[in-house]
């Protein structure tokens, strides 16, 4: 007797009110999982090596040189690298920071060891290849965001369709700058890391789709 000869009996066998609660079940359990944004469901699968839940409520994860620090209830993540004497907060950072699902990331440079001559522009490069120079203050350069006089934020729209995507595919960015004292300085930061952070930030955020 074939496999499908034994359910054609089994389900003769069964009384109507066992299977209609058996369809409505099914119904729910379809219904229920169709509900959960997709982003959600990739979260719950997102790989998390060596995540931990600091006594603030924030989740922190490391994914190669970049650690992703996001909090359970609110939109915002945020994922940071760094550069020079690495210590307890590095010389130079780099953060890339999410809003609410939807929204563009925001690209910022801190300089923790030595401030930054803002007369002079921030260049760009992705693996050796030039991305662009950024001016203070212009709408497609960088500028100070709040009165924090070391965090230095790139425009958005050109960030997210030039610079982003070429970290993305990237191994190294290298940020060029002149600091305070008239020295010129290159910073190299790894990118090693860093699609698998946003793809992490991006389902964690999914809770409001």
């Amino acid at each position: 007797m074939t496999t499908a000869c034994r359910l054609t009996r089994a389900v003769r066998g069964m009384s109507p009110a066992f299977l209609l609660a058996a369809m409505i079940t099914a119904l729910v359990a379809a219904i229920l999982t169709a509900s959960v944004p997709a982003r959600a469901q990739d979260y719950l699968s997102a790989p998390v090596p060596d995540s931990i839940t600091t006594k603030y409520g924030e989740t922190r994860a490391y994914f190669s040189d970049w650690l992703a620090i996001c909090t359970p209830g609110e939109d915002a993540c945020r994922t940071v690298t760094y550069a020079g004497d690495v210590g307890h907060v590095g010389d130079f950072q780099l953060f890339l920071h999410s809003g609410y699902p939807g929204m563009d990331y925001q690209l910022m440079f801190v300089p923790v060891k030595v401030m930054a001559d803002v007369s002079q522009p921030i260049t760009l490069s992705v693996d050796g290849e030039m991305l662009g120079e950024f001016s203070y203050g212009a709408d497609d350069g960088y500028y100070q965001d709040g009165n924090v006089v070391n965090e230095f934020t790139f425009g958005q729209s050109r960030a997210n369709l030039d610079v982003i995507p070429a970290m993305a595919a990237g191994q190294q960015l290298e940020l060029a700058f002149t600091d305070e004292t008239g020295k010129a300085q290159t910073i190299p930061f790894s990118l090693i890391g860093l699609t698998k952070a946003m793809m992490w930030m991006d389902a964690f955020r999914a809770p409001g789709e």
